[in-house]
């Protein structure tokens, strides 16, 4: 008689005050593959002994967390050396809106031009009249859901937007101004370098991101954009994400490529984009066990 399959330890970082659909839809599909969950909750209070052991039962860590904060933790399993999708480094840039610009620009990447505005009012003042594209979108160099993102027209409004933005904000972290492309949001989600979800992301408001969307529809993919998707995947190497553009034109821009990115945006696939993200950990996990 063969003995009974290991299951696969698969370590899921949330930040939930209680159990939702998503969560409740990873044990469902985890269950069909064999594998064993181990909910690891960034919401309580943190226990580095509890945090340690749960994380060294697992054989796999998966983020589910998008909030700035979950970078100490990430850090924390790799130093346990454990394996996380996706690894802390990748906010070091990807989830900074300067270096991920900085990045597109470096691999022939078409993204809006973009500037990082000094610290210094004054000197914020006069980069944005020499940058003179409007009108223009401030945002902070990390954020999510369309927090600390505003559209100025003028000069004098910019100022003012840049001057509220780093009144609320403690370490008064850097802003970038980006070229304002009237576009609808299309978004593409990629898990493992595959396209598994494509959608417009339409809204009355000029912000289009998820929680500003109003309709979701499907759009077609051409070759033009798979290639320059594929290019995006393979400069930023990440497992599973979100990727934003917009168009001008015919021409496609790359906004943003999100790590965590939300699996909802049409609701009746977000199962099927779980168990495709849970077979994706098994690959990687087979992968690294070959590469040990």
């Amino acid at each position: 008689m063969k003995p009974a399959k290991k299951k696969l330890m698969v370590g899921l970082l949330i930040s939930e005050k209680r159990m939702g659909i998503e969560e409740r839809l990873f044990l469902k599909c985890a269950k069909k593959r064999n594998m064993e969950l181990v909910f690891i909750n960034l919401a309580k209070k943190f226990d580095e002994e509890i945090f340690e052991r749960q994380v060294k039962k697992c054989d796999v860590i998966y983020n589910d967390v998008g909030e700035g904060f979950v970078l100490e933790p990430l850090k924390t399993i790799e130093e346990f050396g454990k394996k996380v999708i996706d690894a802390s480094k990748l906010y070091y840039y990807t989830e900074d809106k300067w270096m991920f610009f900085v990045k597109c620009k470096e691999h022939n990447i078409p993204t809006p031009e973009t500037i990082l505005l000094p610290n210094n009012l004054t000197m914020a003042r006069a980069e944005l009249k020499e940058f003179g594209k409007w009108p223009v979108i401030l945002k902070r160099i990390y954020g999510m859901e369309g927090q600390n993102v505003e559209k100025a027209d003028t000069l004098e409004e910019a100022v003012k937007i840049a001057k509220s933005i780093w009144s609320k904000d403690i370490d008064k972290l850097p802003l970038i101004a980006q070229e304002y492309t009237k576009s609808f949001s299309y978004r593409v989600t990629m898990i493992g370098g595959e396209i598994v979800q494509s959608v417009i992301k339409k809204s009355r408001n000029w912000k289009s991101t998820g929680m500003y969307s109003k309709d979701c529809e499907r759009f077609r993919i051409d070759h033009a954009l798979r290639k320059l998707l594929e290019k995006v995947a393979r400069v930023m190497k990440i497992n599973v994400c979100g990727v934003d553009l917009l168009k001008r034109g015919k021409e496609w821009l790359v906004l943003e490529v999100n790590t965590e990115p939300g699996l909802d945006f049409i609701e009746k696939e977000r199962e099927k984009l779980i168990g495709k993200v849970l077979d994706f950990i098994r690959q990687y996990h087979r992968k690294h066990l070959k590469s040990i």
